[in-house]
């Protein structure tokens, strides 16, 4: 057997009601709660009355985020407020943003520092020097599993990068998975974020990084995560799909936190740190490329992954059912196929190409050359 480390949050609570044990996870009554969310979701979603019942007991703070991914000018702004408030606990109620801003928030509130001094691949970057205040993540999407790693994507608007701050002091106190909070959820973000917890079960998978543990929870999780986005567009509502879909998302968060992730994910962050290109749709976008670009070197660990989960293979090529399902995936939810409507320069194709040369550029199966990547990146752009 191949030795493993394994980091996960300190409990995990999962199922249709979990919301309901919230009051117990912040520690109860008296508790001063900060809570992170987007405005639109708090006020378009129903769930108000619902949370604001749960935490009645607590002294709350709320604080919203900007839309998109956090920038260090964003948790700059946002850390003054934790730190005037002086939060016992933060409560992270949204997608994979709102989670990051949370995870971020627990550092910079306890050891307040210019947001780029803990992110990696930064000139004179230090590590997290201690555990942060404890936080809560409560996910109101499927798709990113940023409830249960250990770092926080921020984008350096002075650098025009993504990195991450990266530490296990970043582990949530305790995560709330509850599908029914993205009941609502629209077509196009189920989708987009679906179709990145697909790419995080497929790229952690076949990582240079991966081993049996991840490998076991994928094989369990993939069907479920493929089965409920093919049939979420008919039946959006569906508690079941909902649930499928949710449990994919969470093992695909705990997957890649413990074996890395791969050129897909490599691409999406050079390209959604230099431009506004939203990370679930970058993902999806390139993984047909990268799965035919890898093929070699992952075809005989996709045929296992397929005959361990039940795919529906019959006999073709796993890449390329592979490469197809998520093809057919972008259509079936409005998604686009590639990403030209973002109109981005072919003269920054080679920079783009060096920058996503990161973490998970280095965990792909195989080293893709400054030309292959290129050449991936002009298919795309």
């Amino acid at each position: 057997m191949v030795p493993f480390d394994l980091e996960t949050p300190g409990a995990i609570h999962f199922g249709i009601g979990a919301i309901d044990k919230l009051p117990r996870v912040v520690g109860g009554p008296g508790a001063r709660v900060l809570v992170v969310s987007g405005r639109r979701w708090f006020s378009e979603s129903g769930w108000q009355e619902r949370l604001a019942t749960a935490l009645s007991g607590c002294t709350v703070d709320r604080l919203y985020c900007e839309e998109g991914e956090p920038s260090a000018r964003s948790l700059t702004a946002a850390a003054a407020q934790g730190a005037g408030f002086r939060p016992d606990v933060i409560v992270a109620v949204g997608g994979g943003s709102v989670l990051d801003t949370a995870k971020a928030l627990s550092a910079l509130v306890r050891f307040p520092a210019p947001v780029e001094r803990y992110l990696e691949g930064m000139e004179g970057a230090v590590p997290v020097p201690g555990p942060g205040l404890p936080w809560v993540a409560v996910p109101t999407t499927a798709g990113t599993g940023a409830e249960v790693t250990k770092n926080a994507v921020v984008k350096s608007e002075a650098q025009g990068v993504k990195r991450s701050m990266r530490s296990p002091f970043l582990l949530a106190k305790a995560v709330i998975v509850d599908p029914q909070l993205t009941f609502s959820l629209p077509l196009s973000v189920t989708g987009a974020s679906g179709l990145d917890a697909l790419t995080q079960l497929v790229e952690a998978y076949v990582s240079r990084g991966t081993n049996p543990y991840v490998q076991s929870i994928v094989e369990g999780a993939f069907m479920p995560m493929l089965d409920a986005l093919v049939k979420l567009p008919q039946n959006p509502a569906d508690p079941t799909l909902r649930s499928q879909a949710s449990f994919g998302a969470l093992v695909s968060g705990i997957a890649l936190a413990n074996g890395g992730l791969g050129a897909a994910h490599g691409f999406a962050a050079a390209v959604g740190g230099m431009f506004d290109v939203p990370h679930g749709l970058a993902c999806a976008v390139f993984l047909p490329h990268v799965l035919a670009a890898n093929a070699q070197s992952i075809r005989g660990a996709l045929a296992r992954l397929a005959d361990r989960s039940g795919a529906p293979i019959s006999g073709a090529d796993t890449v390329t059912w592979l490469g197809e399902q998520v093809k057919e995936l972008l259509v079936a939810y409005g998604l686009p196929p590639d990403l030209r409507r973002f109109r981005i320069p072919a003269g920054r194709i080679a920079e783009l190409a060096e920058k996503s040369s990161g973490a998970s550029m280095r965990n792909n199966p195989r080293e893709l050359s400054k030309e292959e990547r290129i050449e991936i990146l002009a298919s795309v752009i």
